[in-house]
């Protein structure tokens, strides 16, 4: 669990900052984006209000939730350790969660703005 807000409150950021940036970029990208490269070259085209460039803009959010229901599984899994290094566990664990919001909100941010 986490056990400062602060901690919480910069991953729901950094994981809603996409959102807010695809509706920022909405009016001025072009109605047919794409969604799906290979190599250079893009092979797949959606409409820009689909629910795949949605869905791209949310990966940090799906991330975020995904850690966070990994934590509660490997304290089930792992209850006794865990409780014995509970401080290590819980300062290790939550800049693990950062880290993955952070990289996938990254990677959602630039496909956002390579589509502009």
């Amino acid at each position: 669990m986490f056990k400062s807000k602060p901690t919480l409150m910069i991953c729901c950021l950094v994981a809603i900052f996409p959102f807010i940036l695809y509706i920022y970029l909405y009016p001025s990208m072009p109605d047919i984006v794409p969604i799906h490269y290979t190599g250079s070259i893009a092979d797949r085209f959606v409409m820009k209000s689909s629910f795949e460039v949605v869905l791209l803009s949310g990966i940090g959010v799906l991330g975020c939730i995904i850690m966070k229901l990994l934590q509660v599984l490997l304290r089930k899994v792992f209850l006794r350790s865990y409780i014995e290094n509970l401080a290590v566990v819980s300062r290790i664990w939550n800049a693990a969660t950062m880290f993955v919001t952070l990289v996938l909100a990254a990677i959602s941010i630039y496909a956002l703005m390579s589509m502009v």
